[in-house]
């Protein structure tokens, strides 16, 4: 998956860089829907530990700010910025705080379900995650296993 490369600046980690796909059996513009009420993330993902969107609207520029319990028990927080967004197909973000860098959602069509492409590519000047980097993709992967699923209790709750 494309994205614009996260350069380390002084002081910061190699970047980390992380793919996930998510399938779901719903059309896209549900999911979009679900996916864009970011303050209801904590309800449905398991490892959102609160959001709190500083602006209502999802527009460029648009910003929110969230914390990410992983597994092991590492808590991340950080600013989400919309750099670019094109609803229902791809919003374009950039992260700041724990992580910097960018983030690239998009979501597709591909014969009953929809797919859902997330592209992270992020740095971090705290300690505990370069000493936890050999299990970051592990523990990327089980929060977002825990998105995924959520994803799909929640669509099916709104059916």
């Amino acid at each position: 998956m494309s994205h614009a490369h996260t350069r380390a600046e002084s002081g910061e980690s190699a970047p980390f860089h992380f793919e996930t796909t998510w399938r779901v059996a719903e059309a896209v513009e549900p999911v979009w829907d679900v996916l864009s009420a970011i303050d209801d993330w904590p309800g449905w993902w398991a490892g959102l530990a609160w959001v709190h969107a500083v602006d209502g609207t999802l527009t460029e520029g648009s910003r929110a700010q969230i914390g990410v319990r992983s597994p092991l028990g590492l808590s991340l927080s950080m600013g989400l910025r919309i750099e670019a967004i094109d609803p229902p197909r791809q919003v374009v973000l950039s992260a700041e705080g724990d992580l910097r860098g960018t983030g690239v959602w998009t979501l597709r069509r591909s014969g009953p379900l929809t797919v859902v492409d997330a592209v992270w590519c992020v740095t971090t000047t705290r300690l505990a995650p370069r000493l936890l980097r050999p299990l970051s993709a592990r523990m990327h992967a089980a929060v977002m296993a825990a998105g995924e699923t959520g994803l799909r209790r929640r669509l099916s709750a709104r059916a």
